[in-house]
C-alpha cells in the first residue's frame, strides 16, 4: 500500500457493558462445569480474564460501516467481503497481480480501502479490549448466567433447553483504535460507527437481538497526528500528498481538509504534531464538520461517477 506515512489517528476509550454482553469462546470447553456458552477468555489461572477480542469489535464496526456506505453511496461501495469474485475485488486482484499498488487501492470498494481485504491491507486496526484496571477486571469477571431456550414454532413450547449463557454485565474495557494514511471520509465513517455503538444502534457478540451486546463508549480521546511541523487544519491523505499525479493514481482527493475544531488541543508526540479532542461533545462537532465536508464530497462524487458510468 502507501509507502509514505501521511497521517495517523488514535482513539482510546472505555467500553462499558450496558446490559449483558456475551462473546462466545470458540471450541469445546475443558471444564465440564463451564456454561454451555462461555465467555471468551485470555490467559489462564488467576491471571486469566474475560476480554473483548479486537476481531469481534472490528467485525461489528465493519458490518455497520458497510451499511452506512451502502445507504449513502450504493452497494458497490461495500462489496460482500466473502465474495472474492465481486467486481471491484476482482479488478483489484488483477491490478495487484500486475504490481499496480495504486490501482489496487483505487478500484477497491470503500469498505475494503478502510478495513482491508485479501488484496489490500486495511487502514484501521483495533486491539483486544482488556479490563482497564484491577477493579474493572474483578467486576468484569463476576459474570452472570442467563438461561435461554429454543421455542418450537408450531407448538409454542420449549424445544431445546434451557441452556446456560455466561454474560459480562460490569467492568470496563480499554478500546484502542488506530488508523493510518486515512482519507477524512474514513475518519467520519469510523466516528459515526463508534457513535452508533455508544448510542445502542450497534451491538457486539452473541444474541444481539435478544438484549445482549450493548456497550457505552465512554471518555473517548481522539489524537490526530501528522509528521513534521504543526498544521493549521485537519488533512486527509490526498492533502498530504505533494504529487497530484500520485494522488490521482490512488484516487485521493487533493482538497481533503477541514478546519481544526475550536475544542482541539495542539499536541506534540515525537516527530509528529497535531490535535487532541476529548469527550463526545468535541467529537460530535468534528463529525458534523466532516459530514458537511469530506463525507458530502464523497457522496456527491460517487453520484457523479454513477451517472457518468465510471467504475
Amino acid at each position: 500500500m502507501f509507502r509514505k506515512l501521511y497521517n495517523r489517528a488514535t482513539l482510546e476509550a472505555k467500553l462499558v457493558p450496558d446490559g449483558p454482553v456475551l462473546i462466545v469462546e470458540g471450541g469445546a470447553a475443558d471444564d465440564p462445569t463451564a456454561p454451555d456458552l462461555a465467555f471468551v477468555r485470555t490467559g489462564s489461572g488467576s491471571g486469566g480474564t474475560v476480554y473483548l477480542p479486537g476481531s469481534s469489535l472490528k467485525g461489528a464496526l465493519r458490518a455497520h460501516a458497510e451499511r452506512l456506505l451502502a445507504t449513502s453511496i450504493g452497494l458497490e461501495a461495500a462489496e460482500n467481503p466473502f465474495l472474492e469474485d465481486a467486481p471491484r475485488r476482482q479488478a483489484a486482484k488483477d491490478l495487484r497481480g500486475n504490481g499496480d499498488r495504486a490501482g489496487t487501492y483505487r478500484v477497491s470498494c470503500h469498505a475494503d480501502r478502510l478495513f482491508g481485504s485479501t488484496q489490500i491491507a486495511g487502514r484501521l486496526s483495533i486491539a483486544d479490549a482488556l479490563p482497564v484496571d484491577e477493579a474493572a477486571r474483578e467486576a468484569a469477571n463476576r459474570t452472570e448466567i442467563r438461561y435461554g431456550v429454543a421455542i418450537d414454532r408450531v407448538k409454542g413450547s420449549v424445544r431445546h433447553g434451557p441452556f446456560e449463557q455466561e454474560a459480562v454485565t460490569g467492568g470496563a474495557f480499554g478500546l484502542r483504535v488506530r488508523i493510518e494514511n486515512y482519507e477524512l471520509w474514513m475518519l467520519a465513517l469510523v466516528l459515526q460507527a463508534l457513535r452508533d455503538l455508544h448510542g445502542g444502534f450497534v451491538q457486539i457478540g452473541h444474541a444481539k437481538t435478544r438484549g445482549f451486546g450493548s456497550v457505552k463508549v465512554e471518555a473517548p480521546v481522539l489524537r490526530l497526528l501528522w509528521p513534521g511541523s504543526p498544521v493549521k487544519e485537519l488533512r486527509g491523505a490526498g492533502a498530504c500528498e505533494r504529487s497530484e499525479v500520485v494522488a490521482a493514481e490512488y484516487g485521493l482527493a487533493l482538497n481533503d481538509t477541514v478546519p481544526a475544531p475550536d475544542a482541539a488541543e495542539p499536541v506534540q508526540s515525537g516527530l509528529f504534531s497535531g490535535y487532541e479532542l476529548a469527550e463526545w461533545g468535541s467529537l460530535d462537532a468534528l463529525l458534523q464538520s466532516l459530514a458537511e465536508g469530506p463525507w458530502k464530497d464523497l457522496v456527491d462524487s460517487a453520484s457523479t461517477e454513477g451517472r457518468d458510468g465510471a467504475p
